[in-house]
């Protein structure tokens, strides 16, 4: 079935062009390469229902640069997300953030070497913090990065070798990571020059960012001066 775009509110769109453009621009003028689908972001909103639409996106970052690399080595980073809204009016609900990260061992493949994604569910879901993350040894799969693949997008990907597996399952409560976050943390950690310049823009159009839904957790902070864990969990009866 042919997906149907949604128009979402100027102030929303011109906002995530803000975020990539200036995001691409970090990039590129610390040397680095990023790879971002073609089709424009107005094309990336999917209607869902009359009043619920998604938002899937995905880019490649290519000798990506970290202190502890090895001499030789490079390292690349694919990012993938899937982000649900309520259209009326426009509220993040649901956030998803794949990040894998890849030793490339020639021109044209790649091992992972870590694998994790950010969560974030406005409802909430029981024993899950309403924003962690967690670690895996999950590839992103290809249904998730077909835009990019569209796009002559032909490195292989290949899950992790060897013995390194990760069996650790448990959800690390975070800060609210949600797309913007995390490409946010990802300049700030490993492009400390280009950081200054990339937070003066997104500052500009944070406020045009579609804020998150998180009333149960945001009213236990309310009723506590301290800042605990189980206000992560407020959304389940008799924790917070």
């Amino acid at each position: 079935m042919t997906q149907r775009t949604i128009t979402p509110p100027p102030a929303l769109s011109t906002a995530y062009v803000s975020l990539f453009e200036a995001f691409r621009d970090a990039v590129e003028n610390a040397g680095g390469t990023v790879k971002l689908p073609s089709r424009a972001v107005s094309a990336s909103f999917i209607e869902r229902s009359r009043t619920t639409a998604d938002f899937a996106w995905s880019f490649y970052l290519k000798n990506w640069p970290h202190r502890r690399l090895s001499r030789g080595q490079r390292l690349d980073l694919l990012v993938s997300t899937l982000e649900a809204f309520d259209t009326s009016p426009w509220r993040l609900t649901k956030s998803t953030v794949y990040m894998n990260s890849f030793i490339a061992t020639s021109a044209t493949t790649a091992d992972l070497v870590q694998s994790l994604h950010f969560d974030f569910d406005s409802a909430g879901q029981d024993c899950h913090p309403y924003f962690h993350v967690q670690l895996s040894d999950e590839l992103i799969p290809d249904a998730h990065i077909a835009d990019l693949r569209d796009d002559d997008f032909d490195l292989t990907l290949r899950p992790a070798q060897g013995q390194d597996l990760c069996f650790v399952t448990m959800r690390i409560p975070t800060a609210e990571m949600t797309l913007a976050s995390v490409m946010y943390c990802l300049v700030a950690d490993h492009l400390p020059r280009a950081f200054p310049e990339f937070a003066r823009r997104i500052h500009i159009i944070q406020n045009r960012l579609p804020p998150p839904g998180f009333d149960a957790l945001r009213a236990s902070l309310r009723r506590s001066r301290h800042f605990k864990s189980s206000h992560w969990f407020a959304h389940m009866a008799n924790i917070a």
